[in-house]
């Protein structure tokens, strides 16, 4: 039972009628005590920072190499699918020439000479064989006690599944690029053009210089390469955007210049989640391929502190590990595969009086690499230290 303090509350008795005071005023101090924090029930979303690759629109068709539908379909009798390879083959080799010659039959005229053979030859294929499995495993899902359901909004639970979803195919295709940007670098094919391989004998250009220096040379060269000396290959050319503004300020003419002699540039959407293309840079370059600016999401990026580049480390798929390298990759899209198979999905309700967690989460089993390093060219430049 409450209790009143006669120190601190008088009773109203009737009184005689006085003058209205004039020595006070309505204001803050009188309904200080009947105030209270506001809540609001609504709830606004921070300003996101960009994570725009999605697994589910990725650029990379590999898989029409990898044939991962045989593989997911016969999982049962086999984890990994062998796919059997016919060598390219040298067009010279596959038929033989000789010198014919005529003699003399009489003072007046010559008659060829021919034997009665052909030549023995063969053009038998050779064959090779490439191994695909997967190599990673993938959850993404929520999980919260179901005792104080009542107490927070279900809704929130949903969201958050919804977000683990969104932010596993980030990831996803994220490691994708990775994998088959730094798998490049480390295993780049052998450049078949003879002259070329005199100063590039690898499809890894390493040590180039700044873009500003030499990125027009260097990149028109390399997928003029690509495009001429591979028969069906269809390569895009993938940038920075620090790249691809060195592009525009190393070079004036009509294609980066406005009516006022400024220059200028315009990035528009990809039909790929997570890319600009640059009209500018493409006309710039010279080349028929789309020029591609690699979204890169903050995420990816974390700092050790103090001014410059010191201690920055990145999963940016065109920078190097420490930031210092930017890669320019003219890619054609079978260079890279990925494949999954849904895992377990496990539904969590309450069992026991210890165990009242309730939830969804979710498994993938995925293979990702790289099918055919012919498929794809790194070049490395020193990193921009502008926009």
């Amino acid at each position: 039972m409450a209790t009143l303090e006669s120190s601190t509350y008088e009773q109203t008795v009737v009184t005689a009628p006085t003058e209205p005071s004039t020595s006070s005023k309505f204001d803050l101090d009188i309904m200080a005590p009947l105030l209270r924090e506001l809540v609001s029930d609504k709830i606004i979303d921070e300003p996101k920072l960009s994570q725009d690759l999605d697994s589910a629109r990725s650029f990379f068709r590999g898989n029409t190499i990898v044939d991962d539908a045989f593989l997911l379909s016969n999982l049962k009798w086999g984890q990994q699918v062998r796919v059997n390879i016919k060598k390219d083959q040298n067009p010279l080799s596959l038929f033989q020439k000789k010198d014919l010659e005529y003699e003399a039959v009489d003072s007046c005229h010559d008659q060829i000479v021919l034997d009665c053979a052909v030549p023995c030859i063969n053009t038998l294929p050779t064959f090779q064989n490439l191994i695909f499995r997967f190599d990673t495993e993938y959850a993404y899902g929520v999980r919260a006690c179901d005792k104080n359901k009542d107490f927070w909004n279900f809704e929130f639970f949903t969201e958050q599944y919804a977000l683990s979803r969104r932010a596993e195919q980030f990831g996803r295709e994220l490691d994708l690029w990775n994998t088959v940007i730094r798998g490049l670098i480390a295993a780049p094919a052998i450049t078949v053009d003879a002259k070329l391989a005199a100063t590039h004998p690898t499809h890894y250009w390493a040590a180039l210089g700044t873009v500003t220096a030499v990125g027009r040379a260097a990149i028109t060269q390399a997928n003029w390469y690509m495009v001429t000396n591979f028969a069906d290959v269809n390569p895009t050319v993938f940038m920075t955007d620090e790249a691809a503004h060195e592009l525009i300020r190393s070079v004036e003419n009509p294609y980066n210049l406005n009516r006022s002699q400024n220059v200028v540039n315009t990035f528009e959407d990809w039909n790929v989640p997570g890319f600009l293309v640059s009209t500018a840079v493409k006309e710039i370059l010279g080349t028929v391929n789309s020029v591609v600016i690699m979204k890169r999401s903050p995420w990816l990026t974390v700092g050790g502190g103090g001014s410059g580049y010191t201690g920055l480390t990145t999963q940016f798929p065109l920078w190097s590990e420490d930031t210092s390298k930017q890669y320019v990759a003219i890619l054609d899209p079978r260079v890279g595969y990925q494949f999954a198979k849904d895992g377990y999905h496990l539904v969590i309700n309450p069992y026991d009086c210890d165990k009242l967690i309730r939830g969804m989460i979710d498994t993938e089993y995925v293979g990702s690499g790289i099918t055919f390093p012919q498929y794809g060219m790194i070049l490395e430049f020193t990193a921009s230290e502008y926009v």
